[in-house]
């Protein structure tokens, strides 16, 4: 079997290869996407309205694989009430999966919620496809070598779809109530068999840590029985401004198109298509129905400034005022589990300056947080060679031992 470094290296392949839509052809064309399948329809409000938040409404198992591999896993795809981004009750779906092995650790076997990089506006985009479908979706379809190692040590995973039926990448409430919904949707669900005191952890890198980081600060208040025994974010794009500003120009630049769709969708009040010219509303409808890869290859080093009336408008009040809404950075709330936070200083998506300022408002609240900085390599490469000593936190969490903290 290939040592956990190897797949991690492949894996770095395959996330380059999906960013770059190198794209093999798969068995997509006999499942069909979310937004087709039936499964996945949201019923109507009246009757989710007086149900419980997390409660699950329906399931069934299917089988996933990883880079055309099945896992060696039992998985069902869960259906689950949660809330919104504006607000309204909505029925999401998560990933359940439990290794067909037998747990031999102490304790409950723990159960780690992986948010992918889910980044796009399509249910194409989502974890629950990519693990049927492969390559297809994006950075979900690379991100599941790294949930098959963590699968390997034994854990159960729920991966939730957190941004919804219609996919409102940026909503960030409704990808916190995504998250923290999604797991407790799967410990109730009791096909799984998850037993009380079952550890908890959430992991993601880039807009994965994004929603983790996200629902972390959330739970507190939302979700205060369910305890967290720890969170691991990877490249946590923590001022969503500073990140769009890092993309813009670049030979990622498309993703600012499907990053000003994504919040147009999420937040309809804030009337994006005012602050845009011909070629930002132009590139803004071509993006509707995008992964990030596919804005990315559409649109090579796009910048703001192609797509804006006024040069300007990015840091004029109304506009700043929206980006941190969508962004950690300014989120109400702070983690109660403890954080484990790796990062590439060099990292040219995701500024380690923001990142640095969350850490310190975590840290200020009393969250014990251990901020590993790495100082070769960047944004992709991090994902690989920071994602071991994420697992091995998560472990010591699940295990029980005391958190470190360099606060």
């Amino acid at each position: 079997m290939a040592s956990p470094l190897r797949l991690l290296r492949r894996a770095a392949l395959v996330h380059v290869a999906g960013l770059a839509l190198l794209v093999a052809p798969g068995s997509a064309a006999s499942i069909p996407l979310p937004e087709d399948d039936p499964f996945y329809a949201v019923p109507k409000k009246r009757k989710l309205a007086p149900l419980a938040n997390g409660e699950v409404l329906k399931s069934r198992e299917v089988e996933v694989s990883s880079l055309g591999l099945p896992l060696a896993v039992t998985a069902w795809q869960v259906k689950y009430k949660t809330i919104d981004v504006h607000g309204k009750p909505s029925a999401y779906v998560t990933t359940v999966m439990i290794p067909d092995s037998p747990w031999t650790g102490g304790g409950p076997r723990p159960l780690l919620s992986y948010q992918t990089a889910q980044d796009g506006i399509s249910t194409k985009c989502a974890p629950s496809y990519a693990l049927r479908t492969g390559f297809e979706a994006g950075n979900s379809g690379a991100e599941t070598i790294a949930m098959a190692i963590a699968l390997a040590r034994g854990w159960a995973l729920t991966a939730p779809d957190y941004e919804g039926p219609r996919s409102e990448f940026l909503g960030a409430k409704g990808e916190a109530r995504g998250v923290i919904d999604g797991v407790r949707a799967a410990l109730r669900f009791d096909t799984a068999g998850f037993r009380a005191g079952t550890p908890v952890g959430l992991i993601g890198y880039s807009g994965g840590a994004l929603a983790s980081t996200l629902g972390a600060q959330l739970q507190p208040r939302y979700a205060p029985k369910l305890k967290l025994a720890g969170v691991a974010l990877g490249g946590v794009p923590a001022d969503i401004g500073a990140t769009m500003r890092a993309f813009s120009g670049t030979a990622f630049g498309g993703a600012v198109a499907m990053g000003i769709a994504a919040a147009d969708r999420s937040y309809p009040a804030a009337n994006v298509e005012q602050y845009l010219n011909q070629a930002g509303l132009a590139a803004m409808e071509a993006s509707q129905h995008d992964c990030i890869s596919d804005a990315v290859a559409r649109h090579p080093f796009a910048s703001i400034e192609d797509y804006a009336r006024d040069p300007a408008v990015f840091g004029s009040p109304p506009v700043v005022a929206l980006l941190q809404r969508m962004s950690p950075l300014w989120f109400r709330g702070t983690p109660s589990a403890p954080v484990y936070e790796y990062h590439a200083v060099l990292d040219e998506l995701a500024p380690i300056g923001p990142a640095r300022a969350l850490v310190d408002r975590f840290c200020a609240a009393g969250t014990p947080v251990q901020q590993v900085e790495d100082y070769i390599g960047e944004h992709i490469t991090e994902l690989i060679t920071g994602y071991l000593g994420a697992m091995d936190y998560l472990q010591n969490r699940f295990d029980g031992k005391p958190p470190p903290s360099n606060c």
